[in-house]
């Protein structure tokens, strides 16, 4: 026969049983639900992950776009520096060979000026030159106009100036000599 004392334990053992297995199955479905929710945080997690990775390529991408833009930015001003700079040498030395030949060519007028009135000088003795009297001085002056008239193929206005001028002196002289 079965005591009250055993019975009582033994109830209360398959009460504490009961409850064990309560709590288990409480605590299996509560783990249950768990796995499930860190199953999806963790599916998010690596939806997010892959969403990250995409990004930063993306970025990447962009960054060595921009860093290849900025490369070709850079050469192409150093270009434009060294094409400037080229330049401005340049122009230096277009400076200095203007400079020069502004000074040359002063000179050269100076040099033709003096050379002018030493060949004006020179060809006032020379039209003429051997001409004694008034007669051989007409007669040389109508031969001279022949040839130096500008109207000739070989003609030039400057040399008729000329010989008009030490036409004129000489026909003075001679005409006052009389």
């Amino acid at each position: 026969m079965i005591r009250p004392r055993e019975l009582s334990d033994r109830n209360e053992y398959e009460a504490e049983k009961e409850s064990e297995k309560d709590f288990m199955f409480r605590e299996n479905i509560r783990l249950a639900s768990e796995r499930e929710t860190l199953k999806q945080y963790q599916e998010v997690l690596e939806q997010e992950k892959q969403q990250l990775m995409m990004e930063m390529k993306e970025w990447n991408r962009k960054f060595e776009l921009e860093k290849n833009r900025l490369r070709d930015e850079q050469k192409l001003f150093e270009r434009k520096l060294q094409i400037l700079q080229n330049a401005y040498h340049q122009l230096e030395l277009d400076r200095k060979a203007v400079e020069n030949e502004k000074r040359s060519v002063h000179l050269n007028k100076e040099f033709r000026s003096e050379q002018s009135n030493v060949i004006q000088y020179i060809s006032i003795r020379s039209f003429f030159k051997g001409v004694t009297n008034i007669l051989t001085l007409k007669k040389r002056y109508k031969d001279l106009m022949k040839i130096f008239h500008p109207d000739n193929v070989c003609g030039d206005s400057e040399t008729v100036k000329m010989i008009n001028a030490e036409y004129q002196a000489l026909k003075q002289k001679y005409e006052n000599d009389m």
